[in-house]
């Protein structure tokens, strides 16, 4: 393991999976920032009237879906074992939140270009079993995406198809399961249910019966963030 200095940044590397998966981002913030003063993690805070943990996380998790590749950035200001250090965390989070591993980081969070995520339909009806391929082989997937205009909050219709890097599907024990790769990140960010609203659309599946766990996230080059 390579020594940690004074002033190191380094990357939490987490899970968050089952009941955990109904905490917001932001109180995953709160809840990460409480785990590390109970762990006695000697985080590095900012400076001025309202000094808080620096926390960088990588991309927020949408409400209700689950990851197996969440990150979060800090900087330690004394020297630690990393090891101790997971377990410390592990020891002050709930169930549901669990640290892999605690490493320096190789690449910058702006590097983030795709995301890879399992999509489960529990209850797909014929409908959408049947027209799901052809949806995601066409040309065009149009779907309506908010944005901002100014201040003005606005949707407009885009096509997402350009974003899907990869998709596979599959039947299995009467569900619908959709692997696929979609864009990621500060220029480009495609949330799944974009997609899933596309699929569901006109049929009697409901959008929001769907299981959605976020598996791992890449560069430009499909290299693996880490």
């Amino acid at each position: 393991m390579p020594e940690i200095k004074k002033w190191t940044d380094v990357r939490m590397f987490y899970e968050k999976t089952g009941m955990a998966k109904f905490i917001s981002h932001l109180d995953t913030v709160r809840c990460i920032t409480r785990a590390m003063k109970r762990a006695g993690v000697p985080i590095w805070y900012t400076e001025g009237f309202n000094p808080h943990a620096f926390l960088t996380f990588a991309m927020p998790l949408s409400l209700g879906f689950e990851s197996y590749c969440e990150t979060v950035d800090f900087r330690l200001t004394e020297d630690v074992d990393l090891n101790e250090l997971t377990e410390k965390l592990n020891n002050a989070l709930p169930v549901d939140i669990t640290v892999k591993k605690i490493a320096l980081p190789h690449m910058s969070p702006n590097d983030i270009r795709w995301a890879e995520y399992e999509i489960i339909f529990n209850n797909p009806d014929d409908l959408l079993l049947n027209r799901a391929h052809s949806i995601l082989s066409a040309d065009e997937i149009l779907v309506e995406k908010k944005g901002k205009q100014g201040r003005k909050k606005v949707a407009k219709e885009v096509n997402i198809k350009e974003h899907i890097r990869t998709y596979e599907l599959k039947e299995e024990n009467n569900k619908l399961i959709l692997k696929t790769v979609l864009a990621s990140g500060t220029t480009t960010n495609i949330n799944p249910m974009l997609l899933i609203g596309a699929l569901t659309k006109d049929t009697n599946t409901d959008e929001q019966d769907v299981d959605v766990i976020k598996l791992k996230s890449y560069t430009e080059n499909m290299e693996i963030f880490r």
